[in-house]
């Protein structure tokens, strides 16, 4: 049996469509003081906006102001993935960015047992550090598994990757944290690793903006 050219031809255009529909990058739900419009937050005080990644259906995003000069803005979703944009006012005094993120950023993670790796990377806002590092039961899901009649949850380990970014006396951060391991989940048309890929891709969509 042989399908005809019209039959052909709409069985692509559906394949096209459903792939477009599936592919969509709308949080199902948040609750922001940011705005959300065609798939761009942008930060209550204009000083950044970011483009949505791709997302599974059950995702959501919050933004939080511990300060009327700080934000921090969360996106999640079921696929055991967070995206996180960080900004808060601090200067460098004569460090550069490099030694900055070494004495307060590195250092720290060291202390914590994590092997970090990092360099330095050109992004459209600019010289960013990069850093990447494994978690031990850092993920933000967890598992259930069944021992002696009995439900236990587990978290994942985590594969994470920061940039870091200092303009005008404002630190910016872009953190994105992935579950990993046999037991994480996964869409086929959703990228989640690699995590370094994942974090490049999320700030291209990202563009530092005159504070108002």
């Amino acid at each position: 049996m042989t399908l005809s050219r019209n039959a052909i031809t709409l069985l692509l255009i559906f394949s096209l469509s459903g792939c477009a529909w599936i592919r969509q990058n709308r949080v199902a739900e948040y609750s922001a003081e940011g705005s959300i419009e065609n798939n761009i937050y942008t930060s209550a005080r204009q000083s950044f906006r970011i483009r949505l990644p791709f997302l599974s259906p059950d995702s959501k995003l919050r933004d939080e102001r511990p300060t009327s000069n700080t934000i921090n803005l969360t996106i999640e979703d079921n696929l055991c993935r967070e995206f996180i944009v960080a900004e808060r006012p601090g200067f460098l005094g004569k460090d550069s960015l490099q030694s900055w993120v070494d004495k307060y950023i590195v250092e720290d993670l060291k202390r914590l047992g994590f092997k970090v790796e990092i360099k330095t990377v050109t992004t459209r806002n600019g010289t960013a550090i990069a850093l990447r590092y494994r978690a031990p039961a850092a993920a933000p899901c967890s598992r259930t598994t069944e021992t002696a009649g009995k439900r236990v949850e587990t978290k994942l380990d985590a594969d994470v990757a920061w940039y870091v970014y200092h303009r005008d006396g404002v630190f910016y951060r872009l953190i994105y944290t992935v579950g990993i391991g046999p037991a994480a989940p996964s869409l086929w048309y959703i990228n989640r690793e690699p995590v370094d890929e994942v974090l490049a891709q999320f700030a291209e969509g990202f563009e530092i903006l005159a504070a108002k």
